[in-house]
């Protein structure tokens, strides 16, 4: 087994550490403050070439492998130092343009991809509904043909770009039958006539305004030709989606990393009792676990994006990398905070930052305890 990237990985990944801390680091803590998408930065990734790296070259994108887009996603969260841009950009890029880029026709592909990946599109993927979170299968939002159109109705909540997306990837059941029969997917536009934006959602997020809201269908009209694949197949069309999205939550690795170089560094330095805190064997034990999960979490995260390349089937590695990946970032910030002490509850230190997003990252994308139920299901079987 080959545990080690390619020499034109690794200077791409370079590259991406370069324009991070170049371009993107600066001014993050000053967006935070501020409620607006940041449509300046938006530009920078579009001609670097991230918000389309996994899509094909022949719809304007990158045409990265699994491999390289989780490396550029970790690399690129460490050292960007914005952590709502990170979740920013795996949304519009892996859970709607790539549903489009595996799922779409020839049509929709062309339509769509460019402009997302050029930046001139932003997008989002909308799937949690106000009684369907966990069990996504319960929705409620229906599409009902007419003619050459769809008529959908419902609402959809916790949706990440909502406030700012132009085109969504999302789901509503096209017939009546129970749990994931009948689930269709539909590429909506929020120009259409019936859609609705609403209210952007107030997170515990160190920022004054976090990219999450709600939309609604009120008999928005969807052209024919916007339906995603094929009626009724949408379930596939989710898992389609979920799988580049646990590859997304490689962010998390950089946000890891992150953390753990910010308290290595701050334990050389900060003094107690007469010496560095570092000399203590409870802080090196903090740092010892920190890394640990750190390596275990990576190293199942890249087994999950080589799964990915090869075409194996990546339901069971999927859950177990999600769960693991997520719980582990929750406790690298805690322990990050813990070993900055007051400090790490300051907003002029980094690592409180990490806090609320990883634990969001446990609870979105499907919970903590619904990977356990799903692996465990798996494993029974």
């Amino acid at each position: 087994m080959d545990f080690d990237f390619t020499d034109e990985q690794k200077a791409f990944a370079r590259s991406v550490q370069e324009f991070a801390e170049k371009e993107i680091a600066p001014g993050a803590r000053e967006r935070e403050q501020t409620a607006e998408f940041p449509h300046d930065i938006w530009r920078k990734l579009a001609d670097f070439g991230l918000l389309g790296l996994p899509v094909p070259e022949e719809y304007g994108g990158g045409g990265a492998d699994a491999v390289t887009t989780t490396l550029a996603n970790e690399v690129f969260a460490r050292y960007c130092r914005d952590f709502d841009l990170m979740i920013e950009w795996g949304s519009h890029t892996m859970i709607c343009a790539m549903p489009i880029a595996v799922l779409g026709n020839e049509e929709q592909k062309r339509k769509y991809l460019p402009d997302l990946c050029e930046g001139t599109r932003i997008g989002a993927f909308a799937l949690t509904e106000p009684e369907a979170g966990s069990d996504a299968t319960a929705m409620r939002s229906k599409a009902v043909r007419d003619g050459d159109s769809y008529v959908l109705s419902g609402n959809k909540i916790y949706i990440s770009n909502a406030p700012h997306a132009d085109t969504f990837v999302t789901f509503a059941k096209t017939a009546g039958e129970d749990g994931s029969e009948g689930i269709s997917s539909f590429i909506v536009e929020s120009s259409f006539p019936g859609f609705i934006r609403g209210k952007p959602l107030n997170l515990y997020t160190p920022s004054a305004g976090s990219d999450v809201g709600e939309i609604a269908f009120d008999d928005c009209r969807v052209p024919a030709e916007n339906l995603l694949g094929v009626e009724g197949q949408g379930f596939y069309a989710m898992l389609t989606s979920l799988g580049w999205e646990r590859l997304a939550f490689a962010g998390f690795l950089g946000a890891m990393a992150c953390n753990l170089d910010d308290c290595i560094a701050f334990a050389k330095e900060r003094q107690a009792f007469g010496r560095p805190i570092s000399k203590f064997q409870l802080i090196q034990a903090k740092l010892a676990d920190m890394a640990v999960d750190l390596e275990a979490a990576r190293l199942l995260t890249y087994k999950l994006a080589w799964m990915f390349d090869t075409g194996q089937v990546i339901h069971l590695q999927a859950a177990i990398a999600k769960l693991f990946t997520t719980e582990a970032a929750l406790r690298n910030a805690l322990e990050a905070i813990q070993v900055f002490g007051g400090y790490g509850c300051m907003t002029d230190e980094n690592v409180g930052r990490t806090l609320w997003p990883a634990k969001a990252s446990v609870i979105g994308g499907g919970t903590s305890e619904i990977q356990r139920i799903f692996i465990a299901r798996t494993l029974l079987r």
